[in-house]
């Protein structure tokens, strides 16, 4: 297989090239919603019979009940909770500070971000 192939094949692949082509296709989503009220490449026969049917009103419908909810907690758990974000003291942290990982934890490997 030849590099240029390659290329190819890994560009068509790739996360940004998805992402890019997803966000192309969002935006043209946004546009056609927007032009939708001008009628773009109908003709004005065509646009009166629009009129009598109820217009589309995008792709997410309107709820069946009236939303109550006054606030929204987000979580995003990808793992456990950030030690910056908990906030609580950590008496043992500063006892520790400035000493090597405890074996328990490296397990005998020598972890560069881990050690003091």
């Amino acid at each position: 297989m030849n590099y240029r192939l390659q290329d190819d094949l890994y560009f068509t692949l790739a996360r940004r090239a998805f992402l890019s082509r997803a966000a192309q296709g969002l935006g043209s989503l946004a546009i056609s919603s927007l032009l939708g009220g001008w009628d773009l490449g109908r003709s004005s026969a065509r646009a009166d019979d629009r009129t009598k049917i109820e217009r589309w009103r995008g792709i997410v419908n309107p709820p069946h009940q009236p939303a109550k909810v006054k606030r929204v907690i987000w979580l995003y758990m990808a793992g456990g909770m950030s030690h910056l974000e908990t906030w609580d003291y950590k008496p043992k942290l500063a006892e520790l500070n400035g000493q090597p990982m405890p074996e328990s934890v490296t397990k005998g490997q020598q972890i560069a971000q881990l050690q003091g």
